[in-house]
C-alpha cells in the first residue's frame, strides 16, 4: 500500500480519530492499494520508561524474578500453601503472607495476588537469596 498523505493531529482530516483516541493519536495515514482507498490510524497503546542503554533487558529481567513479593494464600489453599512450601517461600506470621521470589509466584500462577511493597515490610522472614 503506498502512502498518499499523513496528517497529523489536531488538523483538517485527523479530527474525529482525535475525538477517539485524544492524546494517543500519532498520525492518519491515506493509503491506495490498486483502485481502493483506505484510512488508516497510528496509535500509542503502551508507555513505559527506558532502561539505562548499558543494562540488558535479559538482566533487567532476571532482576525481576528475584525480586521478592508477598502473597497472601488463604488457609484453606492447602494444595497451594503446600507447594509455595516446596518452591521454598516462607510464611510471615507478623504480616499473614507468603514471602517468595516473583519467579515462584509465576510458577505457582498467583502471580495475580503479589500486594506491591509489602515484602519488603515483611522484617520476620529470612530468605536465602541464592535461587
Amino acid at each position: 500500500m503506498e502512502v498518499i498523505r499523513t496528517i497529523k493531529p489536531g488538523m483538517p482530516g485527523s479530527r474525529r480519530f482525535q475525538k477517539h483516541w485524544g492524546k494517543n493519536l500519532v498520525a492518519v495515514r491515506y493509503r491506495r492499494s490498486g483502485n481502493k482507498l483506505f484510512t488508516t490510524i497510528e496509535i500509542v497503546v503502551d508507555e513505559r520508561d527506558q532502561s539505562h542503554p548499558s543494562i540488558s533487558l535479559n538482566s533487567v529481567h532476571a532482576f525481576k524474578r528475584m525480586q521478592l513479593v508477598a502473597i497472601p494464600i488463604a488457609f484453606e489453599e492447602g494444595a497451594l500453601r503446600a507447594a509455595a512450601k516446596r518452591n521454598q517461600a516462607r510464611w510471615s506470621a507478623q504480616r499473614k503472607v507468603w514471602v517468595m521470589p516473583y519467579s515462584t509466584a509465576v510458577t505457582l500462577g498467583v502471580q495475580s495476588r503479589v500486594v506491591e511493597g509489602l515484602a519488603e515490610k515483611c522484617l520476620d522472614v529470612e530468605m536465602l537469596t541464592d535461587y
